[in-house]
């Protein structure tokens, strides 16, 4: 369907039909969660969180990576939208999600094969690098298919302790101000688990 086509429904259907709820988000947002998800298409926060326009402040990127600290001065896109939503919008929530058949992941466990003619998407996906060396450390007899799932799961749960590398974040989350999440999305059967910091898995 056309661009142009799918704007006139938007304005012609959703908006009109809802037109006080879209009037009543120009005052400001007040969003209650910031959602780091992978950029892949098939992710989608509002419908699998079941939120509307105006509750989540989103963070897209390959891989749902958040670059540690040390790493932010080369990554300031993704770090600027966490300060801002944990230092002006004051969001109670972050949320990292990660899910199964993620491209990015697949390319970091083999990412001279996947990425050779994709220098700065390659330059991204490395920082989740010691991620995947981790998994073959620790589960060296799994198949490759086994272990990339497990990237995508430890992945996500990575990017809490990169977010925990922020004095701004620590400070609020060691208050009880903020609250870190790490779910995993698989596609295929509509699943959404949420990692358990007691048991060490998603449950």
């Amino acid at each position: 369907m056309a661009l142009k086509k799918r704007i006139e429904q938007f304005k012609e259907s959703e908006y009109e039909a809802n037109k006080d709820f879209y009037i009543g988000l120009k005052a400001g947002q007040n969003p209650h969660t910031l959602f780091i998800g992978c950029s892949d298409s098939r992710v989608d926060a509002e419908t699998l969180f079941q939120a509307s326009a105006g509750e989540l402040f989103q963070i897209r990127n390959i891989a749902n990576i958040v670059p540690r600290q040390d790493k932010a001065a080369d990554h300031i896109s993704t770090v600027s939208a966490v300060e801002y939503a944990v230092k002006v919008l004051k969001v109670d929530n972050i949320i990292v999600c990660g899910h199964s058949n993620c491209g990015g992941c697949a390319a970091i466990r083999k990412p001279a094969e996947d990425i050779k003619n994709l220098p700065f998407t390659g330059e991204w996906i490395s920082q989740s690098l010691p991620v995947s060396d981790y998994v073959d450390r620790e589960y060296p007899d799994m198949s490759e298919e086994e272990k990339t799932v497990l990237l995508e799961k430890f992945n996500a749960v990575q990017q809490l302790d990169n977010l925990m590398s922020y004095d701004f974040v620590r400070q609020k989350v060691e208050s009880g101000t903020l609250n870190l999440h790490a779910c995993y999305y698989d596609i295929g059967s509509g699943d959404i688990t949420v990692y358990d910091y007691e048991q060490k898995s998603f449950y």
